[in-house]
């Protein structure tokens, strides 16, 4: 067995061990279908405490930050998994709430509680396995990386339909940002380390020629970070559905 596939074995087993382990739950929730939006955008706040809601979001979209999974690698699921859109309000028992919890505690605990409401309200069922998509390597272009390092404490990301903007990012970060521009899982194998800032701009898929002067988001990434992604396979952890409901009834 290669290392590479030793790692991702060690992966899918800590992720199986989190998901039989006991869990709290959410002692109330309201899911409905998503009311217009007064910015387009999908909204997840998870503040200290016994509250979460997430806005305008899909399923797809909920399951990839619950399960710390990209879209990409999730598998089998119906085609309003990612077209259909909720707006979730939901409250803990704040009786045994833990006040001493860190940052990172809270995201953990609050991801494992919306993995227990997806398989009481939406019935999911899934499996993990390991399998060879189609994926992209993030390589060093000729002349080398353009990305400059992050003085930034943090970290910010900014997406649109022709620009991907960020600070602080690792290379892991960055890749998985990408994945989800170029429509393939994206793997870093550039060798970076630490956090870099970037500003990536590309032309429109659907502009006409002379609308302009920008490149291509593949084109984009040599000239302006001085990056490539090179067409490869990949075997890669994944989540595959075996079953999942619309919501039921509040």
């Amino acid at each position: 067995m290669t290392l590479a596939k030793l790692l991702i074995l060690i992966f899918l087993v800590g992720q199986l061990a989190r998901a039989q382990t006991a869990s709290p739950t959410f002692e109330v929730a309201t899911i409905k279908p998503a009311a217009p939006s007064p910015d387009g955008h999908t909204h997840i706040n998870y503040p200290p405490g016994d509250r979460f809601s997430a806005i305008n979001i899909t399923l797809l979209n909920l399951m990839q930050w619950a399960y710390s999974m990209p879209e990409k690698q999730i598998l089998d699921g119906p085609p309003w998994l990612a077209s259909t859109r909720f707006d979730i309000e939901a409250k803990a028992d704040s009786s045994g709430e833990d006040k001493h919890l860190t940052s990172e505690q809270n995201l953990e605990l609050k991801r494992s509680m919306v993995q227990a409401l997806f398989a009481d309200r939406f019935h999911l069922s899934l499996h993990q396995e390991i399998r060879t998509l189609p994926a992209y390597d993030l390589i060093l272009a000729k002349g080398g990386s353009k990305l400059q390092r992050s003085q930034s404490n943090g970290k910010t990301i900014g997406i649109g339909r022709t620009h991907f903007n960020g600070q602080g990012l690792t290379m892991t970060l960055i890749a998985e940002e990408l994945s989800q521009i170029a429509g393939r899982i994206v793997v870093d194998k550039t060798g970076l380390t630490g956090r870099y800032d970037l500003k990536l701009q590309w032309a429109d898929d659907g502009a006409a020629a002379t609308d302009t002067n920008l490149p291509t988001f593949f084109t984009a990434i040599q000239e302006q970070l001085g990056l490539k992604l090179k067409p490869a396979k990949e075997a890669s952890p994944v989540l595959v559905i075996d079953h999942i409901d619309l919501p039921t009834p509040n």
